[in-house]
């Protein structure tokens, strides 16, 4: 299928700072690809090692944006896809250099921070020589990818954040997904000539739709609409349960939410749905009906959008008919298949006790060549993804590291001085990972349940001197001691 390319404004200026009058290239398109790739990494890069809070804004928003911005370099500058375009390493690179101060302040993580992260650390190196020795440097990709999560969340233990910090990271979230999903509106009714050549081009057209207005499934700035419902899908939770987490006041926030969720509904992913409901639920149940009055209107005013918009969404057919299969899952060929999948995967676990390796599982390699074949044995494993990638031992690491985390977010709950929003969300998103990971791969994915964990494990103590504020309790060395830090550090 051919591709016109449209003549504009954007192509005209390009021309003209570009092109020289006899026609030649100043730089070829592959020059641009690495002069954006170096002036994005490098900027992350230098925030992470000044310690900066903006690096996690800023990862946040590359993240989101990468892809967008890579569909329009290919459409543009080269006119054609390039599969190994650098830019879409930038995410990688952006996250992994919060690595580089967690290793330089190794010292300055409390012992009980330290062994979770340490636990992680392990289950991933394990999981890359493994995987290293089976497919080579395939495995080096997957391995970015998996610790760019984990650099998010031992960065939080080396930050020391006030709360007020915590609280503008979790906006950025929430910023980021009311700007994607607006733009996802936009997609969805225009088709926006960089995503459907894109579309076209990855030969992905028949399992994201047809590259036609209303007919398209929405993946927004993102790589692939699973992605993009399972980063709205957490990232939401926030914005229903905490009036302060949501980034515009009064009903502008509850715009933002309902604008959210029907961008979930048009990446026709039901995890996302799922993410989100069963976020929000659980965190009222566990945390004892904190945001009761909250999430109560949350409800309501989802409820009326949905009352009164659903019908009005163009082409809303085939939205609703992709949703009523949750009434009845077992007779939904995607449930079935993804049984299917898993009991694969089990005999594929049985016969590799000792796992398959980074980049062995999951939809990676597809999306990062942008191609609907692909080589992996088993895609979307759902809970088999753990013992698949990791093996036996570092599936065992990884359960280790969350049981210690939920052991040492319960201790904080119990006791009022160190117990706030953040060790709440904290608790519910953990919760949450439970169904979650049953739709694959949530533990390496980028998205809000590390940030919340890493902020709920840094819970800063209230400083005695404060009027109204608890002394700390005395307690005995080597348990939620270390983790209740000293004054914080100042600046950005």
């Amino acid at each position: 299928m051919g591709i016109q390319f449209q003549e504009n404004w954007l192509t005209r200026l390009l021309d003209h700072i570009f092109i020289t009058e006899g026609g030649k290239a100043v730089l070829t398109g592959t020059a641009w690809d690495w002069i954006l790739t170096l002036m994005i990494s490098l900027t992350g890069i230098v925030l992470a090692m000044v310690r900066s809070s903006l690096i996690v804004d800023y990862t946040v928003y590359v993240f989101v944006f990468n892809r967008c911005l890579r569909r329009l370099v290919d459409y543009y500058i080269h006119q054609e896809f390039t599969p190994l375009n650098p830019i879409s390493l930038t995410p990688l690179i952006v996250a992994g250099s919060m690595l580089l101060p967690v290793v330089l302040h190794w010292p300055r993580i409390p012992g009980a921070g330290r062994a979770v992260v340490g636990m992680l650390m392990l289950a991933m190196i394990y999981a890359f020589a493994v995987g290293f020795l089976r497919i080579q440097f395939a495995a080096v990709y997957a391995l970015a990818e998996s610790l760019a999560p984990l650099a998010l969340f031992a960065f939080v233990f080396v930050l020391r954040p006030t709360e007020q910090i915590k609280d503008r990271w979790i906006r950025s979230f929430a910023w980021a997904s009311i700007l994607t999903s607006a733009y996802g509106w936009y997609q969805y009714l225009t088709i926006p000539p960089w995503d459907g050549f894109w579309l076209i081009e990855t030969e992905l057209y028949g399992y994201m739709g047809i590259p036609k207005p209303t007919q398209m499934t929405v993946f927004s700035t993102m790589a692939e609409r699973g992605p993009l419902a399972g980063f709205l899908g957490f990232s939401v939770v926030p914005m229903i349960v905490a009036k302060k987490w949501r980034p515009m006041p009064g009903l502008l926030g509850w715009a933002g939410v309902v604008l959210v969720f029907s961008v979930i509904l048009l990446t026709m992913s039901r995890a996302g749905l799922l993410f989100a409901g069963i976020g929000t639920v659980v965190y009222l149940f566990i945390n004892r009906g904190s945001s009761a009055r909250q999430i109560a209107m949350g409800v309501a005013v989802l409820t009326m959008a949905a009352w009164f918009g659903m019908d009005k969404i163009p082409n809303a057919e085939r939205v609703i008919q992709r949703y009523e299969t949750l009434g009845s899952m077992q007779d939904d060929l995607s449930y079935k298949g993804r049984l299917g999948i898993m009991q694969a995967g089990l005999e594929t676990m049985l016969s590799n006790p000792f796992g398959l390796g980074l980049g062995s599982t999951g939809l990676a390699t597809r999306i990062n060549t942008g191609s609907m074949e692909n080589k992996v044995e088993i895609i979307d494993a759902g809970y088999l993804d753990l013992p698949l990638t990791y093996g036996l031992p570092g599936a065992f690491l990884l359960l280790g590291a969350l049981f210690f985390s939920w052991a040492l977010l319960a201790e904080r709950f119990r006791n009022p001085v160190t117990c706030d929003d953040h060790v709440r969300l904290a608790r519910a998103m953990l919760i949450t990972l439970i169904p979650a990971s049953f739709a694959g791969d949530v533990l390496g994915s980028f998205t809000m349940l590390w940030l919340a964990l890493g902020c709920g494990m840094t819970s800063m103590a209230r400083h005695p001197s404060q009027p109204g504020r608890r002394p700390l309790p005395n307690q005995p060395p080597g348990r939620s001691r270390d983790l209740l830090w000293a004054p914080p550090r100042t600046g950005s």
